[in-house]
């Protein structure tokens, strides 16, 4: 397969990494990982290693919980970098990156996690955003990357480009060192020999300085955002795992179990089996049909008839659909992989089937919540390391005045929050003297309390929001 040509050279490239940094050894079986994240990979890309025992017939379900989480993740973010000019180019740059960020955090929920570090191009600050399969991770403390391979590949007439790009933190000398090398080769699968940048006729590499050092930095200038689950594959490795990794087995019971849902329908579609002499032949053509009905509706059936009989062979075929029984199945394969996915029941499975009682609503929603807020909250600090390697290549590149800058966050409250019900609710306990008026449009509008004052109707005799002419 051609992804796994791709893991074979993945392990070649890290093999040559560490000739090329004998000191930077990874201490986790790498090897676990790679089959995973092919694994997780194929599974996103609708073509799972079940994909013929369902004989093609699957629910593309990787694609559709990474894409949710990375949904709920961004459904209210706001993020902005303000305190002065430097501040005001840096939330430019910024910019760049949360205006796709969305797309890229279904593409980190899928693999496990995802590299972001920025790059400087013609005097502005531009993302560079790597999956954790598309980079090699040489070293890390207390479970923080700090170097790593990229590495990226482009085709020239009949010859394959290489650049391997290491990049090392070093929390002694407080310095982050960027070191690139380049490759040629005919053949996509062999990395080549090494050549001098100045030798490399590629537009896309033009001007990159192979050996770069930035000081005074105190953590990294790159950023990386896992999944915040527990590593099951290798509990040593600084990498995440895939959001529905947890689900792989679950993710194969239901495409089989949709696959024989639509079989049911398939296999029990109405047909009349008839025998040959039922069936009338066109002049001039070998096949039979019957007047005014449809091909797939007569199955010829050869049976010899009783030549002491006047009856032909001639039977219906229509059975029971046992679909509901098939429905119910899938359904409850998919509330299983909700449960080990962290995921609210009904976002998968069929909402009217789940959630009885208001403690169960607030419980399934809860264990959504909280595996989204976790994923917010490592973003969070994950964006600020990356404004802070913006900011120090504005410094290393002297691309903006000096300046303070502050950012801040707001991931709103939407995963768990029902505003409608909260709302109704409010009303309620108003027209029930048990909240003030006031602190329900502080509520409601986000006003304060000289704001909510002014805003209550002039007559003194209003007590009900519902009716205003109450006594």
């Amino acid at each position: 397969m051609k992804r796994r040509a791709k893991y074979v050279f993945l392990s070649w490239l890290r093999t040559l990494v560490n000739k090329l940094s004998p000191d930077d050894i990874v201490s986790y079986h790498y090897d676990d990982m790679e089959d995973a994240m092919e694994d997780w990979l194929e599974i996103y890309a609708d073509e799972p290693r079940w994909s013929n025992a369902c004989h093609g017939k699957t629910l593309n379900l990787g694609a559709t919980i990474a894409s949710e989480f990375a949904r709920l993740i961004m459904i209210e973010f706001e993020s902005k970098i303000t305190g002065s000019k430097r501040a005001d180019y840096l939330q430019e740059q910024y910019e760049k990156l949360t205006k796709q960020l969305r797309v890229r955090l279904e593409a980190g929920c899928t693999v496990g996690g995802i590299m972001l570090k920025p790059y400087v191009r013609n005097g502005v600050i531009l993302p560079d955003c790597n999956t954790q399969d598309k980079f090699i991770p040489l070293s890390y403390s207390n479970g923080i990357i700090t170097a790593a391979a990229f590495f990226n590949q482009e085709v020239k007439g009949k010859n394959y480009y290489t650049r391997i790009e290491k990049q090392t933190y070093s929390y002694e000398n407080k310095s982050h060192t960027i070191e690139s090398h380049f490759f040629v080769s005919s053949n996509p699968d062999n990395i080549g020999s090494e050549i001098k940048p100045e030798n490399f006729d590629s537009k896309m590499w033009a001007g990159i300085d192979p050996y770069i050092v930035i000081n005074d930095v105190d953590r990294p200038l790159f950023a990386f955002w896992k999944v915040p689950f527990a590593n099951h594959i290798e509990s040593d490795s600084p990498l995440g795992v895939s959001v529905y990794s947890r689900a792989i087995k679950l993710l194969n019971e239901a495409d089989l179990q949709w696959d024989r849902y639509l079989w049911e329908f398939e296999g029990g579609e109405l047909a009349v089996d008839a025998g040959e002499e039922v069936l009338r032949q066109r002049p001039g053509e070998k096949s039979l049909e019957t007047a005014s009905t449809r091909d797939r509706l007569f199955r010829k059936i050869n049976i010899d008839s009783d030549s002491n009989s006047d009856k032909s062979f001639y039977e219906v075929f229509n059975p029971n659909l046992r679909d509901e029984n098939y429905a119910r199945g899938l359904n409850e394969i998919l509330r299983r992989i909700e449960w080990n996915c962290s995921l609210a029941y009904g976002t998968l499975s069929n909402p009217q089937n789940v959630d009885k009682t208001a403690e169960e609503i607030k419980a399934s929603k809860q264990r959504s919540y909280t595996a989204v807020s976790d994923m917010q909250s490592s973003l969070e600090a994950v964006l600020e390391d990356y404004i802070y390697a913006c900011n120090a290549m504005a410094d290393a590149c002297n691309l903006a005045p000096s300046g303070e800058y502050e950012v801040s966050f707001n991931w709103g409250d939407g995963v768990l929050e029902d505003k409608d019900k909260e709302q109704a609710i409010q009303l309620n306990e108003v027209n029930s003297s048990i909240r003030k008026k006031t602190d329900y449009l502080k509520w409601r509008y986000g006003v304060d309390d000289k704001q909510a004052a002014e805003m209550l109707p002039d007559n003194s005799g209003v007590q009900s929001f519902f009716n205003e002419g109450g006594a």
